[in-house]
């Protein structure tokens, strides 16, 4: 009896902090936006059972449920390249540590683990199958109308900037992509907060005209005062930047965001803590870093003031910055 191909594979969520929409040209791994985030150590951990047998799919979620469409495309996406997973059963696992549509990046993450699972299992060498997950991933992305840069923000780690859209990695070799971007890391914890229901798709707002226009049009404001060095000493200019996009694109009036994040606002004002509050875009959610990169918050006393409003909130970590992708 031949024994299953297993594989399993684990990503990280992404917030974007502000963002353009450039989604011009036919090719999906050309599409994607320019922008600046925060990439987060806790997302989607996959694992895939292969067995010998007719083609399908078994898709399982475990913790926050997730979008069965969304894994049926990426799977489709892989086997373009990998023909050889449409002559296998499949089994897959997906655990959501953080909730979908709520802009923690997270159909990114499935997408990116889902790939790199199955490549595992096929035997694929560990450097190509990373490389390839997230061509995979970007593609299915935008394909779905589910992401824009995600992905790419992904591919850097820790606290990124996209200077150029689309796919990190594509091509003979994978080694670069036409999306460009670079991170930088600093060992501190984060707040995320959302409401028990569900945020808007993000196609909602990429794939309509004034929303593209008014988006576009405030994150080129914006990236042209980021764009240069981005270091840690970036971190303030940052999170300034952050809170004019929302304003001037209009988003932080639109969905309750302004609600959410006047309740989240008055909680820190009443703690003292150095701490500040972000929209994570595109969803109806919070994330709450520090003010400045040297100050010590007590999130944890943060985070029981915020249940008692009944959010929900969990505490992650930033990822560290790939530079070697």
């Amino acid at each position: 009896m031949k024994l299953p191909a297993i594989g399993h594979a684990s990503c990280g969520g992404h917030v974007t902090l502000l963002f353009t929409v450039e989604d011009d040209f036919p090719e999906a791994y050309l599409q994607g936006s320019r922008g600046a985030g925060i990439c987060l150590d806790i997302g989607c951990d996959v694992a895939v059972k292969g067995s010998t047998g007719n083609w399908g799919l078994d898709i399982r979620f475990e913790g926050h449920k997730g979008n069965a469409d969304l894994v049926r495309e990426i799977v489709e996406v892989v086997a373009e390249d990998l023909p050889g997973v449409k002559q296998k059963h499949w089994t897959v696992i997906i655990r959501n540590r953080l909730p979908p549509s709520q802009g923690f990046g997270m159909s990114a993450a499935l997408a990116i683990a889902t790939s790199r699972a199955i490549q595992r299992a096929m035997g694929e060498e560990y450097e190509i199958a990373l490389r390839r997950s997230m061509l995979h991933a970007h593609v299915c992305e935008r394909r779905t109308s589910s992401g824009l840069g995600d992905v790419l923000g992904i591919s850097a780690g820790g606290v990124e900037i996209r200077t150029s859209p689309g796919s990190p990695f594509s091509g003979i070799g994978l080694q670069s992509g036409p999306g460009v971007s670079k991170g930088w890391s600093s060992p501190m914890e984060v707040i995320l907060v959302w409401p028990d229901r569900e945020g808007h798709h993000t196609s909602e707002y990429i794939d309509d005209p004034l929303w593209k226009k008014n988006i576009t049009r405030s994150g080129d404001r914006l990236l042209s005062v980021l764009e240069g060095r981005w270091t840690e000493e970036s971190w303030t200019e940052l999170i300034l930047c952050a809170r004019s996009f929302v304003e001037e694109s209009g988003l932080l009036e639109d969905s309750s965001r302004m609600d959410l994040l006047n309740i989240v606002e008055d909680l820190i004002t009443e703690s003292g803590e150095d701490a500040v509050a972000s929209i994570c875009l595109l969803g109806r959610s919070i994330i709450v870093t520090k003010g400045q990169l040297g100050s010590e918050v007590d999130f944890e006393s943060l985070m029981d003031e915020i249940r008692k409003t009944g959010l929900e909130c969990i505490k992650a970590g930033i990822s560290d910055a790939k530079p070697h992708l």
